[in-house]
Formats: C-alpha cells, sequence, structure tokens
C-alpha cells in the first residue's frame, strides 16, 4: 500500500524540472509520515486522506518547478504548416462551395494547434480548458448564424470555466468540486426556465449554490435547519406567486426566517467565522436583489448576487490579480445587459473577450 503511493508520488515528480536531491527528500518526509499515521492505528486509506492524495498536492509541492517538456513527434512542423494548410482549406470552402462564411473558422486552427502542442509537452490536464474558448466560438457563431439562437447559444461559454473547475477536481473533494460547479449549473438552469417564461421563479435556483455550499457545515443541526427552511421558503414563494399573481413582489417574504436564522447563528461560512464585512455585504447584495425584484426587475437584480464573491476577491486576491479575477463578472454582466436590453446577443458575446485580454494586459 505504501509502496504504491510513494510510487505514484515519485512518477508525479518525475514530471517536473528537479534535482534528484529534491525529489529524494519529498519522498523520505511522505514516507515518514505515512509510517507515523499507521502507527497511530490509521489504515492505508484514512493514511492517505491525511497525507493528501499524490496528485492533489503534486501542485503544491512543485510550486516553482517547471513541467519536463516532451516535444510530439513533429509538432513544430504542424505548427509551421497550419497556417498554409488553413488558408487552402478556406479557399477551397470558399471558392468550391461559397462557403467564406463560416468557412473563416478554419483559421482558428492556427493558434488551436499551437496550444495543443505546447501544452501537450508537459501534458498539461487543463489543455481543454486553453481550447475550449474556440470550440465554445465556433458552436455559439454556428448556433447563431445558421439558427439565429445568439440568445440562450452565448452559455456556451460556461463551457470554458465548467472545464476549468473540471480540470482540478484533484485537489478538490465531492462535495467541493459540486459546489465549484453549481453557480454554473444554476446560470443554465435559469435560462433554460427564462426561456419557458418563468423568469420570475428561475432564480430559485440559484438559492441551490448557498443550499449545496452550507453542506460543508460540519454542525448537522444547523445544516437541516436551514436547508429546510430554505424549501419551505422555495414552495412558499411558489404557492403565493401562482395562487395570485398579482402577489410576486410580495412572495419574496416567504425568505425573511431563512435571512434570520442566518444572521442568528452568524455562520454564513462554510469552514470558520466569516468576518463581520462579509455577512454585512452578504446580507447587503440579498436585500438588493429583492429591491429590484419587488420593483419589478427581476431578469437583472440576480447581478446584485454578484456583489459577494467580488467583495471577497476585492479583499482577498493579491492586487495585480484583482482585475483578472473580476474580469469574468464584469463581462456577465455587461454581456447579459447588452444582449437583453438591446436583444443584441450577437455582439454581446464579445464581453467575453474582455477575460483574456485582461490576462494578458496584466501579465505581459
Amino acid at each position: 500500500m505504501k509502496s504504491s503511493y510513494l510510487d505514484e508520488l515519485r512518477s508525479l515528480l518525475d514530471g517536473y524540472v528537479m534535482d534528484e536531491a529534491d525529489k529524494f527528500d519529498i519522498i523520505s518526509d511522505y514516507d515518514e509520515m505515512y509510517e507515523s499515521w499507521i502507527n497511530k492505528g490509521f489504515d492505508h486509506e484514512e493514511t492517505v486522506k491525511k497525507l493528501g492524495n499524490p496528485r492533489s498536492i503534486i501542485k503544491e509541492l512543485t510550486e516553482g518547478y517547471k513541467r519536463v517538456e516532451k516535444p510530439l513527434p513533429g509538432s513544430e512542423k504542424a505548427i509551421a504548416l497550419m497556417p498554409f494548410i488553413t488558408l487552402i482549406a478556406f479557399f477551397i470552402l470558399g471558392f468550391g462551395y461559397d462557403l467564406w462564411h463560416p468557412g473563416w473558422m478554419v483559421f482558428l486552427l492556427i493558434p488551436i494547434t499551437a496550444i495543443i502542442v505546447e501544452m501537450g509537452k508537459t501534458r498539461d490536464a487543463h489543455l481543454t480548458t486553453a481550447i475550449s474558448p474556440f470550440f465554445s466560438t465556433v458552436l455559439f457563431l454556428f448556433l447563431g448564424f445558421y439558427y439565429n439562437l445568439w440568445h440562450p447559444a452565448w452559455v456556451v461559454f460556461l463551457i470554458i470555466p465548467i472545464l476549468g473547475v473540471w480540470n482540478s477536481r484533484t485537489s478538490m473533494n465531492t462535495l467541493t468540486l459540486i459546489t465549484s460547479l453549481s453557480p454554473f449549473v444554476a446560470t443554465i438552469s435559469f435560462v433554460i426556465l427564462g426561456l419557458y417564461g418563468y423568469w420570475i421563479e428561475g432564480w430559485l435556483v440559484f438559492l441551490l449554490i448557498p443550499m449545496i455550499g452550507i453542506l460543508h457545515n460540519t454542525n448537522k443541526k444547523e445544516v437541516i435547519i436551514w436547508e429546510s427552511l430554505c424549501i419551505f421558503g422555495i414552495a412558499g414563494y411558489l404557492y403565493m406567486g401562482h395562487v395570485n399573481p398579482g402577489d410576486w413582489q410580495f412572495a419574496w417574504t416567504t425568505f425573511i426566517p431563512v435571512i434570520i436564522y442566518s444572521l442568528l447563528i452568524s455562520d454564513w461560512n462554510i469552514n470558520g467565522d466569516v468576518p463581520y464585512t462579509y455577512r454585512v455585504v452578504s446580507v447587503i447584495s440579498i436585500l438588493l436583489f429583492l429591491l429590484f425584484g419587488f420593483l419589478g426587475f427581476w431578469e437583472i437584480s440576480w447581478y446584485a448576487l454578484l456583489i459577494i464573491p467580488m467583495f471577497a476577491i476585492i479583499k482577498e486576491a493579491p492586487k495585480k490579480e484583482r482585475i483578472i479575477a473580476l474580469s469574468p463578472f464584469i463581462a456577465v454582466i455587461i454581456f447579459f445587459t447588452i444582449g437583453y436590453y438591446f436583444d443584441a446577443w450577437h455582439l454581446s458575446w464579445m464581453a467575453f473577450l474582455i477575460i483574456p485580454m485582461t490576462a494578458i494586459i496584466k501579465n505581459a
């Protein structure tokens, strides 16, 4: 058991440019820690949980080290030839089949090939994340130009962050992974419900985010009470709104017990105490959400909920990285505002270009 654990760790370390002495020290340290936990009466699975799965700890252990590059056969030639190949393909599609549009998209193969080759050298797990913007763009334009589905086709861009989270799953447990994916699942669900005319009811799917997040709380009694209040709040909201459609603006009051209970237990976090400022910001964002909804702007009132993660980024992220971390939220707001109010979904998707452009400018 121990040998398999250490062999896997060694194999992962071999993927980095690192002195053999450093690798030996790391393996020796984990050998000793493994034996220490075993001597305390823990079995193999419990010990691995204490030490961390090799794939989940490898990034921390190799911080500052470069991955070993293993060029793919013919990779450099592929990069050099791709501009010519795509140009030939473009002319064939254009002159031969009058497909100048969308034939121009074959030129996307140039950066895609370069990314695959470069990231393939180090077997980077985030390769699919890196090429997902190109895949999303092609799919979005195809659905838009051929089926006029600019909205809701924009949701394909959520593939990018979803893959980013999924490819980082080795450093997460199952619940953390589900929690990380919940905002994207909620957004997609909200759009689908909205398309069928359920914008007012649809925002309820965003409650999945805190309802899943609260499961991290070790106090099971608080979890059961909080989840029950949410369920009763949702049921009450839907009942009031559907029995008397004129009561939608008052239906939100069914969530008052949830807010009060959250304030009473002072436990808006999943691990440890949440600073007072975070609680205040959370309350303000929820109140703004309800206020704008009450005024008849449910379709954009969910913007207020973005205040919570954006505030956390401003407070916690390094100064240099703040604008990069905030750019996805800014892009989403711009995208939805232009698309929804000006019916310009075919143009508003370009707001997402803010994200890579911001990263390039800040890291240049």
